[in-house]
């Protein structure tokens, strides 16, 4: 059986160093700040592949998803395509939109709050200044 998880050895996971200071019932007892987790090792392994995989911003996807019905549609470089995707935005933040009509969660909604924020953030990044809704 081929072990990659060992006994003392440190793990990066979502971007905190946890140690390996145990094992339980078929789980690993990881340590940090004192608290302690268990974890599988093939739990483990997915949280690491998760984390060398790049992240993919709001923006992106939007223009991925955009692409399925307009070939052309790209990331925003100039002032006027900037200003189109923040109406985009202002329009996911209407209630309808950001709770899909009353179907989605609380954290469903607080997640999508997040993302819209952090995009809202790298157009006016773009753009070089502030935009008040």
């Amino acid at each position: 059986m081929n072990r990659p998880y060992s006994l003392g050895q440190t793990v990066m996971l979502n971007g905190k160093e946890y140690k390996i200071i145990g094992t339980k019932a078929r789980s690993f007892i990881l340590e940090r700040d004192g608290k302690q987790y268990k974890a599988t090792a093939d739990k483990l392994t997915k949280i690491q592949q998760q984390n060398s995989q790049p992240a993919v911003s709001y923006l992106e996807r939007r223009v991925a998803f955009a692409k399925l019905f307009n070939p052309n549609v790209k990331l925003p470089e100039t002032e006027a395509e900037i200003m189109e995707w923040f109406e985009q935005l202002r329009c996911d933040l209407s209630p309808e939109n950001l709770s899909c009509d009353g179907e989605a969660s609380r954290t469903q909604i607080k997640s999508k709050l997040v993302e819209i924020h952090g995009c809202w953030r790298e157009l006016e990044t773009r753009l070089g200044r502030k935009i008040k809704e």
